[in-house]
């Protein structure tokens, strides 16, 4: 019977596919057997780390790393498809930038652990189906007052600016690097279970239930 599952997630808040994974992770961790204990520890992973801090045109940006519009528009719609089968929509026509996702990440790591998943739902809801810039320190000490992350947005955007986060941030990026991950999402199960890429509900409860660690509990 499992006991303990420490879940180490990897991600990007530009990452649709992350988006998607972390809402998958949630609703098998709602299947858990009464008892287990559940800990999921957030890392930054950045897709896009040489984006200008002010951004870039989204649309541009995908075209250059899909190689046109018809792959462009393709990616589009799958985002669409995709998301629909976990509950999630993507209005990618109202996404205008690719944000520089290192404040997003500063943000995260400042932000209590009971909140950070909520915060992070929030950041993915306000970029994909709202199209807000999300680099924009403004919009975010915003969503962070909506997700109760603080009371003083003056005070949390003076934080942010003076780099408070920055160290974690980069502690996620040195720790992807030494697994030798090159792309998001990215789960680690009991520091013994590595997997990439989206997965479903019954494939986390499978790899659950497999490793050995919460076997032992």
């Amino acid at each position: 019977m499992m006991k303990n599952l420490t879940i180490d997630v990897y991600m990007d808040t530009t990452c649709p596919w992350c988006r998607m994974g972390t809402t998958s992770l949630r609703s098998a961790l709602k299947k858990l057997p009464e008892g287990t204990n559940a800990t999921v520890r957030w890392h930054a992973y950045q897709l896009n780390p040489g984006i200008r801090p002010e951004g870039e045109d989204y649309r541009q940006v995908m075209i250059g790393r899909l190689g046109g519009n018809a792959q462009f528009e393709a990616r589009m719609k799958q985002y669409n498809e995709y998301g629909a089968q976990f509950g999630l929509t993507f209005n990618m026509d109202m996404v205008k930038f690719t944000p520089n996702t290192t404040l997003t990440h500063q943000l995260i790591a400042v932000t209590p652990e009971e909140l950070k998943e909520q915060l992070i739902a929030n950041i993915y809801t306000a970029y994909f189906e709202k199209g807000i810039n999300i680099g924009d320190v403004n919009e975010l000490v915003e969503i962070a007052s909506a997700s109760g992350v603080t009371d003083d947005a003056a005070e949390l955007k003076i934080r942010l600016l003076k780099g408070d986060g920055l160290e974690k941030v980069e502690l996620g990026q040195r720790s992807a690097q030494k697994l030798g991950i090159r792309g998001v999402p990215y789960f680690v199960i009991n520091e013994e279970i590595s997997l990439s890429g989206l997965q479903s509900p019954s494939e986390f409860m499978h790899l659950f239930e497999n490793s050995s660690s919460a076997a032992r509990g």
